[in-house]
């Protein structure tokens, strides 16, 4: 519990701490120049501009924030925050991160935790036929003479991957599923399947990627683990996965 805790706090200190330093170094700069050369004109119309930038800023990471713990109505807030946060407090985050000599991956990883909080927040109850799992073609086993190339469903359920239980979660739940193969082709697939939720799984840069790049769908990210190296034989905690579905699925009665 602890680790998922500090695991997901990380992005939003950052964002935070990198608001509250630009903060300061505004009302820093603007006294010291007013002390010196007093208010002139132009200068004092620049400050205004920053600062009710400044402003506007902050004013949307709160908001941003509040969409992590409750459902934002209405729904273009949901839109404005999930922009903001892919375009302008990622960047934020990763500037402050880099600096500060963190973790490219931790820090991926808190963003995406960020992001899901998000997403289960202000998006839920639709009908599973409209829900699309998006799997990279890692998770089949290498050796594997089946090459699946679109669905999971093409799987012939030998069991030495996890495939299998993919392919009995997608069945059971009558979901959508499909194989990305690269951010394009991924790009590609959300553009005909038009989902409105999306389960994607993928490795630490892909994932993150994909979030930002396909920010106007609802994506539920789910980090797969690689035992094997990138790329090869990687696994999926299925666990996730279910919780995902049956978390955005219509509940029956």
């Amino acid at each position: 519990m602890k680790e998922q805790y500090f695991a997901f706090i990380k992005f939003p200190l950052l964002v935070s701490l990198m608001l509250l330093l630009i903060l300061a170094l505004f009302f820093t700069t603007a006294l010291v120049r007013y002390d010196r050369l007093g208010p002139g004109v132009w200068e004092t119309a620049v400050y205004i501009v920053v600062f009710v930038f400044l402003t506007i800023l902050i004013s949307s990471w709160l908001l941003v924030l509040l969409a992590t713990h409750q459902k934002l109505k209405p729904r273009w807030f949901v839109s404005y925050a999930k922009w903001m946060l892919f375009n302008v407090y990622y960047f934020l985050a990763r500037f402050l991160g880099g600096i500060g000599f963190q973790s490219k991956k931790k820090l991926q990883e808190s963003f995406l935790h960020f992001n899901n909080e998000l997403i289960v927040s202000n998006f839920g109850s639709v009908d599973s036929k409209n829900i699309l799992i998006l799997l990279p073609h890692c998770l089949q086993n290498s050796a594997c003479k089946i090459r699946i190339t679109s669905e999971v469903t093409e799987c012939e359920d030998c069991g030495q991957c996890d495939m299998t239980a993919l392919k009995k979660t997608v069945l059971d739940h009558r979901i959508k599923s499909a194989i990305a193969t690269g951010g394009s082709l991924a790009r590609k697939i959300l553009s005909e399947y038009r989902p409105d939720i999306v389960i994607a799984v993928a490795c630490h840069r892909d994932l993150t990627d994909g979030v930002r790049e396909c920010w106007r769908f609802p994506v539920f990210g789910i980090l797969n683990e690689r035992p094997q190296g990138p790329c090869h034989d990687t696994r999926v905690n299925l666990s996730i996965v279910n919780f995902a579905i049956k978390k955005f699925s219509v509940k029956q009665a």
